[in-house]
């Protein structure tokens, strides 16, 4: 009785312990991974090691690798700092035989302190001498001292020992010892009642110390026992430790040692009769000594565990440890079946259950579920039923998922706050730590049913689970590792004393493995005898471990599995010969299969890239990438869902077609065509249910387009501006309208978002400010009735009402947002440059993300997502359009206020008449086209007084008034050219009727031109409307030359089936299916005839199904960096055009140009310099701040340029203020006084936008009372703000005209009108349908290409030869005549200059020799002339026609041309000259005269001349391109540091872009607007090329040399056609001085002299007639001799050797040299070369015979370098034999 009291009394102690320690629990200890503190409490994981001390005792910081603990605070809370510092220990830990230190000096010198033999205190005396205490309380890690001596270390402690704590190893009831109730010692017999308490409770003394010593003298026990006292009296005790004491029999039984608490046998236990045996599970082994340990064969055990941010294991015998993978985000729950891996990463944002096959992990990791998980714990691996169990603690659920993740069910067990969850799959049992109003552990089945409280007494949460099944025993971490008896619940202690922080657990064989958190090791003991038996450390670390699973193949025995041959969706085993079926949680058991519950449609998040799409149901736990499909797609770029049909719409941008799925028929990814016909690059679209309409977004076209998905007929209905740029667009089928994202312009990068009715209609701004993008999407939510918006600049993704209102941040994230979908529940977005997907919840209060890596997807892929919904319902669902079909095309949306209607709108091609769509007629060339009425009439019947078209066309503006009525302004305007302008503004352009060319239109004003295809397109151009007219545009027609677009407008008939949209609704192109050309010139064809975008053209990857885009292709490097750049000193200033420039770092904002370009005065705020300290300038106002006022956080500049992130890194400082109202753009919005920007619709809106209120002031009543604005007012808290329309500018209260031609807004010519502008083309070209751009009239663009010793030409991107070298000499330089059709090849090696006839592939070409070494070639296409540099620093030029050669330009014997172009439209030619480290470009005139230098640059390597706008254009190296006007006035760099630009050689001018050679690829650069770069082919080892196109070269400029006679070469000036003699000089009566045959130029290798008849003497004349008929005699003779000789022959003509006098115009004129044909060829001798040959023959003693008729010669000439030898080696051979 008494025994059984002192029980209850220790329960009722230990309760109130434990119900203390209960009502001060922190929440936070119930989070996964929690810290617990060794003085109390717990902390958050992450807390552990940070530098901060969160434990009142600082235990979070004390066994940190990254620093080391604070001396001073260990010191104050009275523990042991190490001797390395490294650590600081609990005093407790020293001298307690258990190394705790690194160093091990917590353990030296440990010995007991000598006490004085003459002190009466039996213990250990303090405070003076005023207190005793027992030597069981010094060094115990409490003070019981007031002087503290009783912890001092160095004179007391640091040999202390306690062998007396109460240990795990031998009770004290075991022995003689006697335990203290409070169970704080394990006291010897004298410390009983010996007068000084040694029981921290006082225990050991008492009233029952009266008799303590004496209970045994007159107390009797049995035979082989002996008496020990009690505190309740004496008893026996047995003397043999196998029995025990019977107080009642008065006799020592026998102890069955199986039912003792801690185990006797490692596995099975057999009592019997004072023994008892084990015995082992089959396939381990017994020892052979102990006989009672178990033992597993090989392979040894993995010990694996995780910590942070990896996963490793270690063998358990060898010790070795294997880093198994790393980059985990915070892992925790570990294990493993012998082939995947799988672990929980619980970092906020990444919550994920993971699984990777051991030996690949990098290839094989997959997400096995993320959705639907919040909070997981510990995961354990049923490898009987082949599933994984895991716990949420914030879901407070334990789910079970097939171990692929396919299918997820949540278990019905008795759940609130689960964790570590552990199994024992044989017996059907489930284990998991629990919080249910306390801490408790709770046991259940495995399908989640007879849940139980298996342990209920705990002290702090459990953590650390290890079931050691064969034992019956589940090991868990309670403050300790404690241990409880599964089949009767009782719990014991592995070991008691405060040891450490153990977290984790595992246990095989006979040993326990924990992790320590304070020591940072993995550590062992013998399960049987406790931790002072044998305990170890199996491995250390430099971080805590947070999950332990240990795996040997023995575990995994699955002979006797009950899920064998099941046809369970999820087989739970439930014992080890049962199991139950489940099901998804989606799904319902109907009979023995699960199905879906009836009626319900599942709701899935789609993401796609490429070909492949995943889906997963949002809002169940499962594996989404078990779900993905390939599509039989290229590649798609857009995403729209069917919420009606359940259908899933895709943009395939390879295939440039919209298809379409059911998601019925997921899984088969096959698709189908819904349209592939005129879209270009849509870059979003959406469905409306109201109309059962599906609408496109088409940034190529910039338009909206909208497919009826009832009769698959499509329309546009909203075009955008010329120069706007759609971005993305999310329709509001119960609004009526959409909302649209649109970039202003390239020019100043605006984004605002706008709303449009979805009829096309009703455009206006929603969002103007604090959007930068580039990449802006929106998104609709029906549920919420919000529309999200993500800005990639802002980092935000921002949320409001539709129409407009309460717009604040809903995230700010750190990604680049690809894509956004939204639902009634989460957001999903996606990152463009990853393939991570992430979410939030939309009800959440916190800015929490979550996310996941989708590994099926690349690491660089664009992921588009999409969110189904649910099927519509209302009234929006039976609408007209969707219900009573009433369109034969496309029905639409209308709103008129809240009531929805419908409109009918027909496809392109077709035109609505009295309801129905009709196809456009097309009329005769004698008749006219009745617009309305869609009918055509004669055109002799136009205003002849009857009505031939139905609704009179025909007769509609046909009496002119006899004045025009003038235009009426306002008194402040004035009329300019049939429009009101303000009076202070200026009337540009000439007063006069202007003179419109052919292909443009005459507005009614006559001071506008403008292009013919912007006419009757629905858009006025002119001034004043008259572009678009009825009377001009209802019976328009087109000229034969053009196309009649559905639209109305005319095209260049060359434009029809051309294979790109030229008109607006793209009518242009349909029926064109005879087209050769099916692609765009930017994209390339292949040969299915798919386009693809030309940058994926030899990109290393196939995207034509043939594999062709990647024919003719090198891999090898194309880009070589340049060497021996010239660089300038660090304490110099760099030139930005050119790098050799190098000046001092004073000529930097001097106020003086220095700079080609003056960008040595760029950027500096001269007007801020007279100011003592430094100021710096406001960007977009001419003020002032000092230093100390830039980023202070408050806004000082009108723009808030002194508050942005630019101005903060400027002054090196972090941005200020409230990162919620960032300052930002707000150039068309209201900013708040804190710096926040709000949309002026909510200034002065009785509602406050501002956070400071700001927004709303006493001004807002009434401050636009007066007229103080010229356009419009709006009212502000600090006065009336005044506003002007679109291409006006405010300037106080007046507009001002925007000049968008400044701005570079046309690519040709640019009309600047008020509040306007119109664009038009140069000859040749027509404008685009985009308004802005050029394309030219007729054919394509070819490219002629140099390949070393070839010509090849390139069009649709199909490569031809065109000219190879029969000596495979290499080419230098190429360049066309396209009006002549030749080509002129410049060969240095060779030493000729070529021409090439571009419609004869077979030819030659004739060829010019002795010229030097021309390097460079330019053509005059005008007349004719050839222009080339020589290689010996001249620049020539040559006529092959008329066989004529002169040198016109003489340059330093050092310098080299490095470039040539010639333009002959304004007289000109530029070259690049480069001497030492520089390179000039220089102009001349054709001639050579008026040299002049236009700009030095650092090196030269291409010229473009652009004769329209004269402008040339430079490359130079390593990637910059520039320009400068014809008079080198003005230069500017228009690329630089283009990573597409790599070494640009050559320069071509084509349309709108320019054209240059980046190593083997041709590069493209648009010269207006965005200037971008991109490539446009890969031209395979060329080195040189031209562009091939007659609008290149203009028709425009006439031939004037055809007026003139010349005898050599005539070039055109800008006084006249001048004929340039060889040497260079002009001549006034066209003809030139005698010139030395060495000298001149051989044509096929013949000398064509030059000289003047008027010197001829009469006797020359004579002499040349007699000599002429003698040689006319012999040559009969000879050939009469020779006439079975070769019948043809190389015509040749000799030269003249030096020193002989020419004579010029011989009586003859000879026929030409011909080709040269089998080798062999026809030479005729001049007769004056005759005479010259007789007169040589006197220098030669051999006789030889006079003629060459029938002698064959070798054609391979020798050619030198001088005339002279040549004429000499010629000679000799005409007179040899």
């Amino acid at each position: 009785m008494a025994v059984l009291l002192i029980i209850l009394m220790w329960l009722v102690t230990c309760q109130a312990e434990f119900n203390d320690e209960m009502q001060s629990f922190d929440a936070e200890c119930l989070v996964e991974g929690a810290f617990f503190c060794l003085g109390g409490g717990c902390i958050s994981q992450d807390k552990y090691c940070d530098g901060n001390r969160d434990c009142g005792d600082g235990s979070d910081e004390n066994f940190c690798v990254n620093h080391a603990p604070d001396a001073l605070y260990c010191n104050e809370t009275h523990q042991f700092l190490c001797g390395d510092g490294h650590k600081c220990v609990p005093s407790s830990w020293v001298c307690n035989n258990e190394t705790d230190c690194n160093d091990g000096s917590d353990e030296v010198n440990c010995t007991m302190p000598i006490e004085h033999e003459n002190s009466t205190c039996k213990g250990f005396l303090c405070d003076g001498g005023k207190r005793c205490i027992s030597h069981y309380w010094t060094c115990d890690g409490h003070y019981d001292c007031d002087d503290k001596t009783d912890e001092d270390y160095t004179n007391n402690c640091r040999h202390k020992y306690h062998p007396n704590f109460l240990g795990d190893l031998t009770p004290c009831d075991k022995s003689e010892k006697i335990s203290c109730l409070d169970k704080s010692y394990c006291l010897t017999p004298e410390h009983m009642c010996d007068g000084l308490a040694d029981c921290r409770d006082g225990s050991d003394e008492g009233k029952f110390c009266d008799h303590w010593h004496s209970q045994c003298t007159n107390f009797t026990c049995p035979k082989n026992t002996k008496c020990k006292p009690q505190r309740t009296g004496p008893t026996c005790m047995c003397l043999p430790s196998y029995s025990i004491y019977n107080d009642t029999t008065k006799k020592c039984e026998l102890v069955n040692e199986c039912e003792h608490v801690k185990p006797s046998c490692s596995q099975t236990c057999h009592n019997g009769v004072g023994y008892f045996t084990c015995s082992c599970e089959e396939g381990y082994t017994m020892d052979r000594i102990s006989k009672y340990l178990c033992f597993a064969p090989d392979p040894e055990a993995l010990l694996f565990f995780s910590t942070k941010n990896d996963i490793r294991y270690v063998k358990v015998k060898s010790k070795e440890e294997v880093v198994v993978a790393t980059g985990i985000k915070q892992a925790h729950g570990v294990s493993f079946d012998g082939n995947y891996l799988y672990w929980v990463e619980t970092a906020q944002g990444h919550q994920a259950i993971m699984r990777a096959q051991l030996h690949n992990m990098a290839e094989s990791k997959q997400v096995l579920a993320a959705f639907g998980i919040e909070d997981p714990g510990d995961i354990a691996v049923d490898f009987l039923g082949d599933n994984i169990y895991f716990s949420d603690t914030a879901r407070g659920i334990i789910s079970v998922c097939r171990s692929d993740g396919s299918l997820c069910t949540t278990l019905p067990a008795n759940t609130k706050n689960p964790r570590f969850v552990t199994l024992e799959p044989r017996q059907g049992l489930m284990y998991w730590a629990d919080w249910h109003d306390k801490a408790v552990i709770m046991s259940a089945r495995m399908d989640g049913s007879q849940s139980d409280v298996l342990v209920g007494n705990l002290s702090s949460f459990a953590t650390g689970l290890a079931l050691d099944s064969l034992n019956g025993r589940l090991y868990f971490v309670d403050q300790t590792v404690k241990v409880v008896r599964l089949k009767d619940k009782v719990v014991y202690f592995l070991f008691q004393e405060p040891f450490h922080h153990p977290y984790s657990l595992a246990v095989f064989e006979n040993t326990v493995y924990w992790s320590d958190w304070t020591t940072n090791t993995i550590l062992t003991s013998d399960k049987l005898h406790g931790t002072s038996f044998n305990r170890n450390v199996l491995h250390r670390l430099d971080m805590p471990v947070f999950d332990m699973h240990l795996y040997h193949p023995i575990l995994m025995n699955n002979t006797l599995n009950p899920c064998n041959h099941n046809l369970c969706a999820i087989c739970l085993v439930t014992s080890n010969t049962t199991h139950v079926c489940a099901c998804p949680d989606t799904m319902e058991m109907i009979g023995n299969r699960c199905q879906v519950r009836a009626g319900e449609r599942p709701q899935f998040v789609l993401v796609g890239a490429g070909a492949h799409v995943t889906r997963v149901r949002r809002d169940v736990i499962g594996n989404p990438e078990l779900h993905d499909t390939h599509l039989d797609v290229g590649r798609l770029q857009a995403l729209a869902y069917d919420n009606y049909r359940d259908t899933l719409y895709i943009y395939d941008s390879h295939q440039k077609s919209v298809n379409y799925m059911n998601m019925s028929d997921f899984t088969l990814g096959i698709t189908h065509v819904l349209v592939n016909k005129g879209l270009e690059n849509i870059v979003d679209m959406d469905y409306d249910f109201v109309s059962d309409t599906l609408y496109l977004l088409d940034a190529g076209r910039r338009l909206i387009e909208v497919v009826s998905l009832t009769t698959r007929h499509s329309a546009i209905i909203y075009y955008f501006t010329h120069e706007e740029i759609p971005m993305s667009l999310c329709v509001l089928p119960d609004y009526g309208k959409l909302l649209v994202a649109v970039l202003e312009s390239d020019e100043n990068n605006e984004i605002h978002i706008d709303s449009i009715t979805l009829d096309g209609e009703d455009r206006q701004h929603v969002l103007l400010n604090n959007i930068i993008g580039p990449n802006i999407r929106i998104r609709y939510s029906s549920e919420l009735n919000l529309v999200y918006i993500s800005d990639e600049g802002r980092g935000v993704i921002d949320v409001m009402h539709p129409e407009g209102k309460g717009r604040e941040v809903f995230r700010e994230v750190l990604t680049t947002i690809g894509s956004v979908a939204a639902t009634s529940t989460h957001l999903f977005w996606t990152d463009r440059h990853s393939s991570r997907l992430y979410w939030a919840d939309v009800h959440e209060a916190t800015h929490r993300i979550r996310r996941i890596e989708l590994s099926i997807f690349p690491n660089d892929t664009n992921l588009h997502v999409l969110a189904t919904t649910l099927p519509p319902r209302g009234e929006l669902a039976a609408h007209a359009c969707s219900t009573g079909a009433p369109c034969s095309h496309v029905c639409v949306q209308t709103r008129n206020g809240n009531k929805s209607g419908h409109r009918c709108v027909c496809s392109p091609g077709f035109k609505m008449v009295n309801g129905d769509c009709l196809e456009i007629i097309h009329c005769r060339s004698d008749e006219m086209y009745c617009h309305r009425s869609n009918q055509c009439f004669l055109e002799t019947a136009k205003c002849d007084g009857v009505k031939d078209c139905k609704y009179g066309e025909d007769e509609e503006g046909c009496v002119a008034p006899a004045t025009q009525s003038p235009l009426f302004c306002k008194p402040d305007q004035t009329n300019c050219h049939g429009v009101c302008i303000s009076k202070n503004d200026v009337c540009k352009g000439n007063t006069t009727v202007v003179s419109c060319a052919q292909w443009e239109w005459a507005c009614s004003s006559g001071a506008l031109c403008v292009s013919r295809t912007l006419a009757c397109d629905g858009r006025a151009d002119c001034p004043d409307g008259s572009d678009e007219s009825p009377a001009a545009c209802d019976t328009g027609t087109c000229f034969h030359t053009e196309f009649m677009c559905g639209s109305g407008n005319c095209i260049p008939i060359t434009w029809h089936c051309d294979g790109g949209e030229d008109c607006a609704d793209g009518s242009d192109e349909i029926n064109c299916e005879s087209n050769q050309y099916l692609c765009p010139e930017h994209l390339f064809q292949c040969k299915n005839n798919t386009c693809i975008d030309l940058s994926k053209r030899c990109d290393g990857k196939y995207d034509c199904e043939d594999h062709d885009d990647e024919d003719d292709c090198e891999m090898a490097d194309l880009f070589e960096e340049s060497e021996n750049v010239l660089t300038c000193m660090p304490w110099e200033y760099t030139c930005e055009h050119n790098s050799s420039i190098c000046l001092p770092m004073t000529a930097r904002c001097n106020g003086k140009v220095d700079c080609p370009g003056g960008t040595d005065e760029a950027g500096c705020y001269l007007h801020c310099l007279s100011y003592k300290e430094f100021f710096y300038s406001c960007k977009q106002e001419l003020m002032c701040l000092p230093q100390h006022r830039w980023c202070d956080g408050h806004v000082d500049c009108g723009d808030g340029s002194d508050e942005s992130a630019e101005a903060c890194a400027m002054m090196n400082k972090t941005l200020a203020g409230n990162s919620t109202h960032q300052v930002e753009s707000c150039s068309k919005g209201y900013r708040c006084d804190g710096g926040q920007c709000v949309e002026w619709a909510r200034v002065c809106d009785r509602v406050r936008d501002c956070a400071d209120g700001s927004d709303e002031g006493r001004l807002c009543d009434s401050p636009c009372a007066r007229d103080t604005c010229e356009h419009s007012c709006q009212p502000s808290p600090r006065g009336p703000h005044c506003t002007c329309p679109h291409g006006y500018t405010a300037n106080g209260s007046r507009c001002h005209d925007v000049d968008e031609c400044a701005l570079g807004t046309c690519s040709h010519v640019c009309h600047n009108l008020p509040g306007s502008f119109v664009c038009s083309c140069h000859a040749g070209y027509a404008l685009r349908s985009d308004r802005r751009s050029c394309k030219a009239v007729r054919g394509r663009l070819s490219v002629v290409y140099t390949k070393r010793s070839s010509v090849w030409s390139m069009t649709s991107h199909i490569h031809s030869l065109r000219y190879h070298d029969k000596d495979d000499k290499e080419i230098s330089d190429v360049d066309v005549a396209v009006r002549s059709g030749k080509i002129y090849v410049a060969s240095s090696q060779a030493g000729k200059l070529v021409e090439v006839n571009l419609h004869d592939k077979g030819s030659q070409g004739a060829v010019i020799t002795n010229i030097g070494n021309p390097t460079k070639v330019s053509a005059d296409w005008v007349t004719g002339n050839v222009y080339f540099s020589d290689g010996r620093s001249h620049i020539r030029v040559c006529h092959f026609r008329h066989r004529r050669c002169a040198r016109v330009l003489q340059l330093p014997s050092t310098a080299k041309v490095d470039a040539l172009v010639v333009d002959p439209a304004n007289y000109k030619m530029f070259f690049c000259v480069s001497e030492g480290t520089e390179a000039i470009v220089r102009s001349a005139s054709l001639s050579g005269k008026n040299v002049s230098d236009l700009t030095s640059v650092a090196s030269c390597s291409g010229l473009a001349a652009d004769s329209f706008s004269k402008m040339v254009y430079i490359a130079s190296e390593p990637s910059s391109i520039m320009q400068v006007d014809y008079d080198g006035k003005v230069m500017l760099t228009i690329f630089s540091n283009n990573p597409t630009i790599h070494s640009p050689q050559h320069l071509e001018l084509f349309e709108d872009h320019l054209y240059l050679l980046s190593g083997t690829h041709l590069i493209r650069c648009l010269l207006f607007s965005s200037k971008t770069c991109s490539p446009y082919s890969h031209l395979p080892n060329g080195t040189a090329f031209v562009i091939q196109h007659e609008s290149v070269q203009r028709d425009d400029v006439h031939d004037d040399c055809e007026t003139i006679t010349c005898s050599n070469i005539c070039v055109m000036e800008s006084m006249g056609p001048q004929c340039v003699c060889h040497d260079g000089t002009w001549t006034s009566d066209g003809t030139c001085p005698q010139v030395e045959d060495s000298e001149l130029a051989r044509f096929e290798g013949v000398v064509i002299g030059t000289g003047s008849t008027r010197t001829l003497p009469v006797v020359v004349v004579t002499l040349v007639v007699v000599l002429f008929a003698l040689y006319v005699c012999m040559f009969v003779r000879r050939f009469t001799k020779k006439k079975n000789a070769a019948n043809y022959m190389q015509v040749r003509y000799q030269n003249t050797p030096d020193g002989m006098t020419h004579l010029s115009n011989p009586i003859l004129d000879m026929p030409e040299a011909g080709y040269i044909i089998n080798g062999m060829g026809h030479e005729f001798v001049n007769p004056l070369q005759f005479v010259r040959n007789m007169w040589q023959e006197s220098f030669y003693k051999k006789s030889k015979p006079i003629g060459t008729s029938g002698l064959s010669f070798d054609t391979h000439q020798d050619l030198s370098d001088t005339e002279s030898d040549l004429d000499v080696r010629e000679s000799r051979r005409m007179i040899k034999e």
